[in-house]
């Protein structure tokens, strides 16, 4: 798992992270929203990020979300709604534009360097 720079990831109501995944720079991730009546009252849903998911720069998870595994969420799309694997979502609010290939989804992507490895 990777998360770049400048990332909100609102753990209040409760975030999980797969192995492989990758939230880019300036990327938000929640998982609590307000009431739009009365905005005293919180709910808190867990947000899922399966495995292998990428999330990429200024992209917004909305709470209570779950990215199924291998999906992709574009820049700067919003996601509301809980994904389908192997599909490209990109937009705002977000929508599947692309399903993976059987090519793409064999190839595994590639490692970023660990920052806390010490270097050869």
């Amino acid at each position: 798992m990777v998360i770049h720079r400048h990332v909100l990831l609102d753990d209040r109501g409760g975030i999980e992270i797969g192995n492989g995944s990758s939230v880019s720079d300036f990327a938000n991730v929640y998982s609590h929203s307000h009431d739009i009546v009365d905005g005293r009252i919180v709910r808190l849903r867990k947000t899922v990020i399966g495995n292998g998911v990428r999330i990429t720069y200024h992209a917004t998870i909305l709470a209570g979300t779950h990215i199924a595994d291998d999906s992709m969420v574009g820049a700067g799309s919003m996601l509301t709604r809980s994904t389908e694997p192997h599909w490209v979502y990109v937009g705002v609010p977000a929508r599947k534009v692309k399903e993976k290939s059987a090519d793409e989804r064999a190839q595994k992507p590639p490692r970023s360097p660990d920052p806390m490895a010490d270097p050869e």
